[in-house]
């Protein structure tokens, strides 16, 4: 049995085919994302490349595919996707369609939490929250090896957790969200705001080490919304582990002070969750999408992750 997983991003898509050994891929590729030409482009290019991939690989082949948005599990259409024009598309059921084969579609967030769970940086633990932060927040829920999307399939909607009910507007529509104060987005626009620079998340973090004080306040507004955050994810959720993926996650502060801050929001002492980097970089997403597609089509146990 080989294993297609396929990454969808804004600006790129990258692919992988893989054996049993899912993070040992057979090839890994990467092309542009059709953006012009609306939805039906896009579903023609990622249908060709599955199409390609079931002349390579005959019959045993399982499909699984991250989207930067979540598929409504009633419905089968695509929300809140970061290409809007693909909202209220029926992505699985067109793919499966046009190749003959069923697709599994899911959050990329949920992804990178499954594969990290199962490859990376929280191998052998029974739960498993997995936390990107970037130009966005979002995360995913992993018990015992499997994906739990939850009722609606926004499980590990992190992003949208409320942090201050009167706080920052966010493009959802409510206030106050998480992302609005811990993505690189808002970090970033924080700093302008304070200083009248713009500077990427990096340079920020540096300046703050020199001693710029705009730079240092950001930082230790980050190091609060990440305690108030990940402090209460424990307090709901009560993982063995979290994996933070992300840009954001390479401010080596998040690891010490931002740690710190956590146990001080967590209803544990001392805390025991490991609060880790993710491990497998850009890999992750299309490793977990492949994983997702494997899962769909066969029953992959304990054993089977540990091999």
């Amino acid at each position: 049995m080989l294993h297609l997983g396929i990454d969808l991003g804004g600006t790129k898509i990258e692919s992988a085919l893989s054996g049993a050994a899912i993070d040992h891929p057979l090839w890994r590729k990467r092309e542009a994302t059709q953006t012009t030409g609306g939805p039906e482009a896009l579903i023609r290019q990622l249908a060709d490349r599955i199409l390609e991939t079931q002349q390579e690989a005959g019959d045993r082949l399982t499909i699984g595919l991250g989207l930067p948005g979540s598929i409504d599990p009633t419905s089968g259409m695509v929300r809140n996707c970061v290409m809007p024009w693909l909202d209220g598309i029926p992505l699985p059921q067109a793919l499966s369609e046009r190749t003959g084969q069923p697709v599994a579609v899911v959050n990329d967030a949920q992804a990178f939490a499954l594969s990290e769970a199962h490859f990376g940086a929280g191998r052998g633990a029974r739960t498993v929250l997995g936390v990107t932060i970037g130009t966005g927040v979002g995360g995913g829920w992993v018990i015992e090896g499997r994906l739990h999307s939850g009722r609606h399939g926004i499980a590990g909607e992190i992003g949208h957790f409320t942090l201050d009910r009167d706080g920052r507007a966010c493009y959802c529509g409510r206030t106050g969200c998480v992302e609005q104060y811990l993505s690189g987005t808002a970090l970033e626009r924080r700093y302008e705001d304070l200083s009248g620079l713009p500077l990427p998340l990096w340079d920020i973090a540096r300046e703050a080490e020199h001693g710029d004080s705009d730079a240092e306040m950001v930082m230790q507004e980050l190091i609060a919304a990440f305690g108030q955050t990940i402090g209460s994810l424990i307090n709901i959720y009560d993982p063995e582990v979290i994996v933070i993926g992300g840009g954001v996650s390479e401010v080596k502060r998040l690891f010490s002070d931002g740690i710190a801050a956590v146990a001080r929001q967590a209803m544990a002492a001392p805390l025991a969750t490991r609060i880790v980097p993710a491990q497998l970089g850009a890999a992750s997403g299309v490793f977990g999408a492949a994983l997702v597609g494997a899962q769909a089509g066969f029953s992959l146990g304990p054993a089977d992750r540990e091999s």
